[in-house]
This record gives C-alpha cells, sequence and structure tokens, in this order.
C-alpha cells in the first residue's frame, strides 16, 4: 500500500450569480438584519438625573398629530419562471400558478422576505436544476485522479477510492452500527429499545466505552480478538478517565476497540495482523496516563472465534524511571548512597533520589533517550544512556574501588594511568542470567583490552573472556561516544553504546536475548514518500543488509535499547546518514534527503561552512514544536530552520506538525537533541554523535 498524503485543501467555488450563492446571500443578509433589531430591543432605557445643585430643567409640551403607516403584501407573480418561452401555454400558465400557491400560506414575514428576493434578484425566475454541490464536488474530485466511479454505485453518490492494509481496492464507506450492552440475564430473543432483532447477541456482548458503542461494519476478513485487560502501577478509572482499545500499524491508527471494565476484559475486531494493539488510559484533556501493547504477530494462528489474545497491562505513562544502587551496598533491600543526585538531559533536569533509590523524569514521551548521570558524595559519576518507557538500573562505585582497580590494574600491565579515571564497566546477560566465555570489545578503539573479573570480583589477567559472574571494565578510555561489542566464537551476541567521560564510570551493561521480531523497514524519499534502494548497516545485524525498493523485513531482539545505523541510497541523488533506532520499535522508517536541498537552503540564508562541523535533520509528525541542543545555550538561532511538509522554510521561527527541523554547524561532539510539543509540552530528546562533515537524520514519533 502506497501512502499519499494531500496536502491541499479541497476548495468548491461558486458564481456569484448561481441561484445556491443568491440563497445563501439572502438568508445572511436576513440574518443579519434580524440580529441587529433583537441587539436594539435588548436595549434598556435609562432615566437621565440631575443633581441638586444642577440648574432647573425647563420643557416644553409638543403635540403631534397620529401617524399610521399601513402597507399590504402584494402577491408575487413569478412572471419570469419560463424566461425561455416568452409565450407559455395554457397548462404552463396553470402549472405555474399552481407552482406558486405556496406564497399565499406562508407567514407574513417570510412573504415579505420572498418579495424582497424577488426584487433584487428575481430568485423565482431562477432555474433551479443546476448543477448541485455534490455534483461540483464530484467534478473537482474527477479532475484530480481521486474519483473512481464503481459500477454498482450510484451515479449520484461521490466516491473516493481507497485501499485497506490487505491490498484490497474498495470505495464503499463502512456503515456505523450502535451495539447496545444487553442484561445477560436476557433471554435470546430480548432486544433493547431501538435495536436490530436480527443482529447477532453474542458478539461483542458487554462492551462498552461508555453508554454505547459504534463500530465499523465487519468485513470477511476481519478476525475478532478478546483477552483480558488489566490496570496496575496505582492507576484507577473514574468518570474523567477513559480506555481506549486500537490497532497501530506504523505509526497509523485503525480499528477501535472496545472494553468491559465489570470483567476486565477488550475485544477488537481487526483486518490484518500486522501492527500493534495498543491500550491507552486517557483523562478529559487527552493526556495519557498508562499504556499498554502487544504485537499482533505473537499471536498463534487459529480457527477459533473469537481469537484468544495476550493479557493488556496498563501501567503508568512512560518517562525516565528506575533505581539508583551503590556497588557495595550492605543492606538488604537496594538502596543508593545518601545525597545521591540524578541529572538527565545533560543538567537540565536535576532529580533527588528517594530512600529506595527510585528515581524518574516524567513529561517526556516514550522511547525518549537521555543520558543518566548519578553523582553521590565519595563515589564516582556513573553515566548511562536510558529510553524512556523502560525502568533501568545503575550503580555507584565508590572512589576507592575504582582507585584500586587502576593500581591492580597499572601493576599486571605495567603502565600508569595519569589524569581524571576514565572508565567503562559492565554486564554481559543472556535474557537476565550472567554469561561466562564471552569477549567483549570497543569497536571505536579495538587497541584497548579488557579486565575480566574472577569469581572472587579481582581483575584476573588470565581471563581472556568473562567468567560465570559476566563482568567487564575498560580502563583508560578516551571519552567520547562508543559502541560495545560482545562476540563468542566469532558470533555476535550482543552491543551496547556508552558515553565516556572524565572523572566518571560509564556504564555499559549488554543484554541479549533469544526472543526476537519481524520488524518491517521503509526507506523512501523525505517529501514525495517514493520508496528508495539501499544499503544499511545496523548494529543489530551481523552483516550488511541490501534493500530493494525500499522496503524490508528484519528480525531483531526485543531489547529496548538504543542502536545506530548507516543507509546508503542508491544512486547519487541522495546523500548517506547515520539514523537512530531502538530494536524494540515496531517499525523502522527511515526518509532520505537530498544535499542539493540541505545546500540550497545554506546558501540562501547565507550560513557558514565550517570543517568540523556535522548537520542535523529531524522529522516531526505528531504536532507543533520547537528544537535546542541541550546545554548548548550559545548555539546560533540562525543555525535552526524550520521547514514545512514539502520542505519548504518556514519564517515563525517555530516548527508545525508533519514538518521538521534542520540544525546547521553542529559541533562535533555527543549531543542530546531536544523537542518539545506546543501542545502536550513533552519532551522528545534524543541522543546522538556528531561527527565532522556528517549527516544525521531524526524521526521524532512516539
Amino acid at each position: 500500500m502506497k501512502f499519499i498524503p494531500i496536502y491541499e485543501a479541497l476548495t468548491i467555488k461558486a458564481q456569484k450569480n448561481s441561484p445556491p450563492h443568491i440563497a445563501f446571500e439572502e438568508v445572511l443578509e436576513s440574518e443579519r438584519v434580524a440580529n441587529e433589531w433583537a441587539r436594539i430591543e435588548k436595549i434598556t432605557p435609562r432615566n437621565l438625573a440631575a443633581e441638586k445643585s444642577s440648574a432647573p430643567l425647563y420643557s416644553q409640551k409638543v403635540e403631534l398629530p397620529e401617524m399610521v403607516l399601513k402597507k399590504n403584501v402584494e402577491k408575487v407573480v413569478a412572471e419570469a419562471t419560463y424566461a425561455s418561452n416568452p409565450q407559455p401555454s395554457r397548462e404552463q400558465s396553470e402549472v405555474a400558478a399552481q407552482d406558486n400557491s405556496w406564497i399565499d400560506q406562508l407567514p407574513r414575514s417570510q412573504a415579505v422576505r420572498l418579495q424582497e428576493a424577488q426584487r433584487r434578484s428575481e430568485v423565482l425566475a431562477e432555474n433551479w436544476q443546476g448543477q448541485t454541490w455534490s455534483e461540483m464536488a464530484k467534478d473537482v474530485l474527477e479532475k484530480s485522479g481521486a474519483l473512481t466511479a464503481p459500477a454498482a454505485a450510484s451515479p449520484n453518490g461521490v466516491y473516493v477510492a481507497a485501499t485497506s492494509s490487505s491490498g484490497q481496492k474498495g470505495t464503499d464507506l463502512p456503515r456505523p452500527q450502535v451495539r447496545y450492552n444487553q442484561d445477560q440475564d436476557a433471554g435470546p430473543s430480548s432486544t433493547p429499545s431501538g435495536g436490530n432483532p436480527n443482529s447477532s447477541s453474542d458478539q461483542g456482548q458487554g462492551f462498552l466505552p461508555s453508554n454505547s458503542l459504534v463500530e465499523e461494519q465487519k468485513s470477511s476478513g476481519t478476525r475478532s480478538i478478546v483477552g483480558p485487560l488489566e490496570i496496575t502501577g496505582g492507576l484507577a478509572v473514574t468518570n474523567e478517565h477513559h480506555i481506549e482499545i486500537r490497532r497501530s500499524d506504523e505509526g497509523i491508527l485503525k480499528e477501535l476497540g472496545r472494553v468491559d471494565l465489570q470483567q476486565g476484559l477488550y475485544n477488537i475486531d481487526v483486518e490484518d495482523t500486522s501492527g500493534t494493539i495498543v491500550a491507552r488510559l486517557v483523562n478529559k484533556d487527552g493526556k495519557t496516563l498508562g499504556e499498554g501493547s502487544f504485537r499482533l504477530n505473537r499471536l498463534v494462528a487459529s480457527q477459533a472465534k473469537p481469537l484468544q489474545g495476550p493479557k493488556i497491562r496498563i501501567e503508568p505513562h512512560p518517562d525516565f524511571a528506575g533505581i539508583v544502587t551503590s556497588a557495595y551496598n550492605p543492606k538488604a533491600n537496594d538502596a543508593a548512597p545518601p545525597q545521591t543526585r540524578v541529572t538527565f538531559v545533560k543538567g537540565a533536569s536535576e532529580v533527588a533520589v528517594k530512600k529506595d533509590g527510585f528515581v524518574a523524569m516524567d513529561n517526556v514521551t516514550k522511547g525518549s533517550s537521555t543520558v543518566m548521570r548519578a553523582a553521590a558524595p565519595k563515589h564516582m559519576q556513573t553515566a548511562a544512556i536510558v529510553i524512556s518507557g523502560q525502568e533501568f538500573k545503575s550503580q555507584l562505585y565508590p572512589d576507592s574501588m575504582i582507585q584500586a582497580l587502576q593500581d591492580i590494574v597499572a601493576q599486571q600491565r605495567t603502565q600508569s594511568f595519569d589524569g581524571a579515571p576514565t572508565i567503562v564497566w559492565g554486564r554481559v546477560s543472556l535474557d537476565g542470567k550472567n554469561l561466562s566465555g564471552i569477549d567483549v570489545v570497543v569497536e571505536s578503539d579495538s587497541g584497548l583490552q579488557p579486565v575480566y573479573f574472577n569469581q572472587f570480583m579481582l581483575p584476573d589477567p588470565k581471563l581472556k573472556t568473562t567468567s560465570e559472574n559476566g563482568l567487564f571494565a575498560f580502563v583508560g578510555v578516551d571519552p567520547g561516544f562508543h559502541s560495545l561489542l560482545a562476540t563468542r566464537s566469532d558470533s555476535i551476541l550482543g552491543y551496547q553504546n556508552v558515553v565516556v567521560e572524565e572523572g566518571s564510570v560509564a556504564q555499559g551493561d549488554i543484554e541479549s536475548t533469544i526472543k526476537t521480531e519481524a520488524v518491517p523497514l521503509r526507506i523512501y524519499d523525505a517529501f514525495t514518500g517514493e520508496a528508495r534502494s539501499a544499503l544499511v548497516t545496523m548494529q543489530s545485524l551481523n552483516e550488511d543488509l541490501e534493500v530493494k525498493d525500499g522496503v524490508a523485513t528484519i528480525n531483531l531482539p526485543h531489547l529496548s535499547r538504543l542502536g545506530m545505523m548507516r543507509i546508503q541510497p542508491e544512486g547519487a541523488d541522495y546523500v548517506a546518514a547515520r539514523y537512530l533506532y531502538n530494536d524494540s520499535d515496531a517499525f523502522i522508517h527511515a526518509p532520505l534527503v537530498h544535499w542539493s536541498w540541505l545546500n540550497s537552503i545554506k546558501t540562501y540564508l547565507r550560513i557558514d561552512d565550517p570543517a568540523s562541523a556535522g548537520v542535523v535533520v529531524g522529522f516531526v509528525p505528531d504536532e507543533d514544536f520547537e528544537v535546542y541542543l541541550a546545554a548548548y545555550d550559545t548555539f546560533e538561532p540562525r543555525h535552526i530552520v524550520y521547514f514545512d511538509m514539502q520542505g519548504r522554510i518556514l519564517q515563525n521561527r517555530k516548527g508545525i506538525a508533519g514538518g521538521g527541523f534542520i540544525l546547521y554547524n553542529v559541533p562535533e561532539d555527543t549531543h542530546e537533541v531536544v523537542v518539545v510539543g506546543s501542545r502536550t509540552q513533552k519532551i522528545y530528546s534524543r541522543v546522538l554523535p556528531v561527527d565532522a562533515n556528517s549527516l544525521s537524520v531524526l524521526s521524532f514519533r512516539e
């Protein structure tokens, strides 16, 4: 299915002397006059009072003769009804007199209006058998090519062709039907007032968003899915909340489902088994308080009707949340060191850690990424890349522990480590269990030697792979953005991206899983939507992927982590760029941009071109927005360019939904690009390493 967005509004024009336009003007004129008299009648008279100190007022009585105005309503004779025939026959005159007989039955006020309209524009003499509004709209749609006239359709209707998710084309509009919640004790023949006795009473019974349900008519290929629904995490449903069940296919909302709160069940009829079933708890302001979902490809094929679906747990709305503990924690429960502080978005938000180690930052969209930095007295700072919607667990390492590690490694390798420590510390696991026999390398610096720990948690130079605890470390890593890779017998087990800073420990836990998900990958022109072929390199794949015609399906591990990919388009029209993705994404879209488009905007705005800077292009489809680089207050505003959905420059210094932005001359560093929605005021953030003379493309879709 090819999605072609229509950006221009449908415009239907009518001549001023056409009968519909004249009638419309008469209605407006009469309403305006009536409103003015109604306003005057509401004005109450005011009595003029004089102060005692004012001069006396004298009046003189004036008598005027009585004035009486009378006017009889004249009968309107439509002499020009048959203008094309100046000498009508006797039969035509009788028909005309009979047709105008309704004028005598009108109230006086309406007859006066009709008389005035006849005097001004001779509306009764017009031929009202002209083109209707529906016919005019049909002509416009036929010219645009969006109209198809099916053989079985009525010739007077207007139909817009559409393609379903299964690839079938049709012009029939879905007919809504109302389903009522019948009493379970009622017999099979009982029907609610106004209901249809012929409708099925065993499907969808008891599923109501409110008092009734309007649902789409089922097609032949529709499957019904029923499953349990659970609301957890302290959420509750009141009269000011509602639960929305929908199928989402690559970011497009499809069918609407139903919820039975008394039985704790959901029911949804789907036309296709692709996409995700999403359940949201929404308040009266439209804010999402909780969310739960599952992918339809997890369902086992069955002939049962309805199909049994998995449990959906609606949990609190995703944000940056997790646990911070101490590496040497004497307490039985997880607890952070005293006076622990955590920052998100490069220090823009500083949060105090609770006694149990829990820390969170709300008002963040799902899938956002940031560098979490935790610090406490007598402990090294810990930095880790975290994803919203997935709870993280981070550790703080005492200064003495890091110093001991450096001393032991320095003695084993007969080398010294000068300056502030730069440590990478992590653990390799498979579905939560520690893995042994794993070799860990830093892809960006293959010369670094890993440190592995034995069963006594001590660095052991004899170990060439991880032991049963799965721990590893790197000492003396250059500050910057690095990628860790875990392998076993030349087979890639997993990866992790880390941000290394001076005087800090970069947490680089490498998680892996045997669970994989089929994810659609689409590569297309950012402004025309045309599919393009390209060569794709992803951190999650062992080899490069050649994508033909811009569409491919890849299997990714079901883990929430930040991944990077590089796309080299076929031909010289588009430029190779870096893209960010999450392994747990339900779909991956990669829009391509032209260098000529970027350079023409730079030339038009007279933006300089330094050699040690990169370019970042972002697309925001959901709402109007503003963008900035976190912790870069000196970034010049003129280097931020907003564009609309067709790539045209916007002059109001704000982005619009469906458009995006360009950041020119971004310094070479690890940045956090932050987008703030104008309507929701939510934060969309992306951790992005920027290289010199590079292009990075981001998508800010929740």
